[in-house]
């Protein structure tokens, strides 16, 4: 587990400055260590955007990423400009909430979002989580085990419906606790603890029997 992810970042920025210069537009940090969770299982999520990407220029970025500490646990998204400028508003739009730019800005990057957007990314990501509850209780043999794959699902679905409600992008779970109802807390307390809110067949159930109403209506 890193102990400075943003030092760890700082560093790759700079290899990739010496190696492609003004070419780097923007390099931002984002996923648990961005929101504070990290474990010792997480991975260094990075955001690159590029003047333009070709085969050679990912093969010196995978160099450059590899050549870091740690640099094993980064994943992330890389584009060039003119992909991210096509890239869907609802798709992009959680990914500028959940970035921490650490060289450039998305101001410089991209226009501005507007509703349409954020009820776009709030229909998405339900329609999404719905079939996947549907699917899982259908088809699966472990279904706790299916359910709790969809727990960070949940989370970003709360987070993102919270923010079309009060205008607040809550970056972590302890800051969500205080944006959604009392009715959601048991699909948040799923996403804290996977394996506890999933102990026995009974709490199983109700968190299905919760989950598919609650993103029907958000498809809405």
């Amino acid at each position: 587990m890193l102990k400075d992810a943003y030092g760890w970042l700082d560093g790759l920025i700079g290899e990739l400055q010496a190696e492609l210069g003004e070419r780097v537009l923007f390099v931002g940090l984002q996923g648990s260590y961005r929101r504070g969770e990290a474990t010792e299982e997480s991975d260094i999520d990075v955001v690159t955007i590029l003047d333009k990407v070709d085969l050679p220029t990912l093969d010196a970025y995978r160099r450059l990423v590899r050549s870091m500490p740690q640099g094993e646990l980064a994943c992330g998204f890389l584009c060039g400009r003119e992909e991210l400028l096509r890239w869907p508003r609802f798709d992009l739009l959680q990914m500028v909430l959940d970035t921490q730019p650490r060289l450039g800005s998305w101001e410089d990057l991209l226009p501005g979002f507007m509703a349409e957007d954020t009820a776009e990314a709030v229909r998405v990501g339900a329609s999404g989580l719905y079939h996947a509850g549907v699917h899982c209780w259908l088809y699966e043999q472990d279904r706790a085990a299916a359910l709790r794959e969809l727990a960070k699902s949940v989370f970003f679905l709360l987070r993102m419906e919270a923010y079309q409600k009060t205008g607040r992008y809550c970056i972590n779970k302890k800051e969500l606790e205080g944006c959604i109802s009392e009715e959601e807390r048991p699909l948040l307390a799923l996403s804290r603890d996977p394996a506890g809110a999933t102990a026995d067949l009974a709490q199983v159930e109700r968190l299905y029997a919760q989950l598919l109403p609650w993103s029907a209506g958000l498809m809405a």
